[in-house]
């Protein structure tokens, strides 16, 4: 129904005969020559307006809408002969001396179709008679509209029901608007509130507040057992070093320091603190903490070991030379092994061992005339009973009968 060509760079649109270029420049609409005069029928007839054009018709004593054929009126289908005026969007329907414009589309329940077979919203609010009950508001939303009761006016203090029936408190200290300050607290009443001083706190005249009390210096040795600290509103106690705070918030109790396993070796717990000591052997170190241990063998206090003294952690041992000597059972003196007594030589049968002290001798000797050796004696050959001591053999002879 409309073409577009380019006149001077630029898109210009125009209408197919039968049509006139409506006001926006783009859109076509159908001429009705009828209308405008602007058809060829003669006298003797009648126009039709039909979409971009028109039909002449002889006039008959039919109504609008039939024809007279064969001296009969009968219906006229503007659809078929495309006499109607149905816009786009909508579809023709014949009917009998007429027809009816119907949308092609079905809009939804709250939604109607323009002209153009566009949905668009109902206003109920305006097109129904009455949407709402007295005492409501009609709203209108897109596709429905809604009944909101019209509110009241309260007095300050109070607001309006949800069911906006009456007026009721407005709980400023639950809502947040009222205007106490930090310490106060918030007590609703009926249309208004109050602020009140929270406990710790008291009012103060002159800087028209509510000021922290401080309970330390009010009460001095009566709230806590040692040590008292004032807080926003409160106290709180303490103990000094050595003590824990007791279950009831105000007494103090001596802890067990020795639990946590402070000294190196012994942990005695005294009132209020702990002292630490060492075993038998060792010295406690200047940190208070620590044992070291006692070098007895470089203390020189009296003869520890007759010969050698070697010091050991917490204690002392005494020791004996190598060879020769064992130790005695004090434990400090050495004495000496007779190897003699104990086999411990190795002198040959033809020797005799003779201790001597931390070791031993083997020496040889033979007899005189007329006399031979038994084991360790000379015995004479005539007379048995005659013996030879071994001690001549160092310049002394004894002899037994």
């Amino acid at each position: 129904m409309q073409q577009c060509s380019e006149v001077g760079g630029h898109a210009r649109c125009s209408c197919f005969p039968g049509f006139f270029l409506k006001a926006d420049g783009h859109s076509c609409e159908d001429e009705n020559e009828c209308v405008t005069n602007s058809h060829i029928c003669q006298n003797s007839e009648r126009c039709v307006n039909t979409l971009g054009s028109f039909v002449c018709e002889r006039k008959s004593p039919c109504p609008v809408g039939y024809q007279l054929r064969n001296e009969v009126c009968e219906d006229i289908d503007e659809c078929v002969v495309r006499s109607h005026n149905c816009d786009r969007g909508f579809e023709c329907q014949n009917t009998e001396g007429s027809f009816l414009c119907k949308p092609k589309q079905t809009c939804l329940t709250g939604f109607t179709q323009d002209s153009h077979g566009n949905c668009i919203d109902v206003n109920e609010c305006s097109t129904l008679l009455e949407p709402c009950s007295a005492g409501f508001n009609c709203i209108n939303n897109v596709g429905s509209y809604t009944c909101q009761r019209k509110a009241i006016m309260c007095s300050q203090g109070y607001h309006s029901s949800p069911d906006g029936t009456h007026c009721i408190d407005l709980d400023e200290c639950l809502t947040g608007v009222h205007g106490c300050d930090e310490g106060q607290v918030c007590y609703n009443l009926p249309g208004s509130f109050r602020c009140d001083c929270q406990t710790g706190y008291q009012y103060d005249a002159t800087r028209q507040r509510c000021s922290d009390v401080n309970e330390c210096w009010l009460y001095p040795g009566r709230l806590c057992a040692q040590k008292c600290e004032n807080t926003p509103g409160s106290y709180q106690c303490s103990c000094t070093a050595g003590f824990s705070l007791a279950f009831d918030g105000k007494n103090c109790e001596d802890m067990n320091e020795c639990d946590s396993s402070p000294c190196d070796q012994e942990c005695a717990n005294i009132y209020g603190s702990y002292q630490c000591y060492c075993r038998q052997g060792f010295y406690l170190k200047e940190d208070g903490h620590s044992c070291g241990d006692i070098d007895e063998c470089s203390q020189s206090i009296g003869n520890l070991c007759a010969f050698k003294c070697v010091n050991v952690p917490g204690s002392y041992q005494c020791a004996c030379p190598p060879k020769g000597f064992t130790m005695s059972t004090n434990g400090r003196t050495c004495r000496d092994i007779d190897e003699c007594a104990t086999g411990g030589h190795n002198c040959s049968s033809s020797q005799s061992c003779y201790n001597v002290q931390g070791s031993y001798k083997c020496l040889s000797f033979s007899c005189p005339l007329n006399y031979r050796k038994v084991s360790d004696i000379c015995r004479e050959h005539s007379v048995l009973h005659h013996y030879f001591s071994l001690s001549r053999l160092f310049g002394q002879t004894n002899l037994a009968v």
